[in-house]
Order: C-alpha cells, then sequence, then structure tokens
C-alpha cells in the first residue's frame, strides 16, 4: 500500500468525476449512520435492504444485512447461516423490504442455543 500513495511533486489539480464523489458521500453517510441491531424477544425490524457489509464479531468475520428504516435509521444484522439462507430462499436484493422478528433464544437437538427469527421479504 505504501507504494500506491507517493507524495505529489506539485499541486495539480486533480480532476474527480462529480458522480462519483457523490456516489462515496451517500455510501460513508450510510456507513456513518450504521447502529447494530440489539433485539429483545418480540422486537421487529421493518424496512430496505441498503446494502451488506462483513465485520468481525464474536465468531470471526461474518456478513451483515444492513437495513434502513421507514424513520431513517440504518440498522446491521448479524446473518446466520439461517437468515442466509431465508434471504436467498424469498429472492432478497438490495432495494427488498423486509420484516424480521426476533421470536427469542431456544435450544437446538444438540444442546446448543441459537436465536430464533421469522423473516419474510417483498
Amino acid at each position: 500500500m505504501q507504494d500506491l500513495i507517493q507524495t505529489p511533486t506539485s499541486a495539480a489539480p486533480v480532476a474527480i468525476d462529480e458522480n462519483r464523489l457523490a456516489q462515496l458521500r451517500q455510501k460513508a453517510a450510510l456507513v456513518a449512520a450504521v447502529r447494530p441491531w440489539k433485539p429483545e424477544e418480540g422486537d421487529t425490524l421493518e424496512g430496505q435492504i441498503v446494502g451488506s457489509r462483513k465485520e468481525s464479531g464474536p465468531f470471526g468475520e461474518q456478513p451483515q444485512m444492513l437495513v434502513q428504516t421507514p424513520e431513517g435509521g440504518v440498522f446491521s444484522v448479524w446473518l446466520t447461516r439461517w437468515l442466509m439462507e431465508q434471504l436467498r430462499a424469498q429472492q432478497a436484493t438490495a432495494g427488498s423490504l423486509v420484516s424480521l422478528t426476533f421470536l427469542g433464544k431456544e435450544q437446538s437437538k444438540t444442546g446448543k442455543t441459537f436465536n430464533r427469527y421469522s423473516l419474510v421479504v417483498a
């Protein structure tokens, strides 16, 4: 990376595409506004999928879905394998509407605790 960043020898103006700059600013504002969704049993998150990202979490690097609510808030949701499968099965894409309800913690047949959700995509 250090080879890519060099100190300019002159202060020549740089031509920047205004559309790309506007897109960058919009993306930066979205990233700065993201809050983690920390639901309690029965909580529902409704809104539009505005993107995804990978973040480091308690189980290493994992994907997150970014959902913007009608009020304008942007929330990140950790994507479990089940949620990923449901998003694929319901053909979710950026721009899709989602209703995600946290149904609580349950225990699998093997004794492992997991979060149960309900997911509807439109």
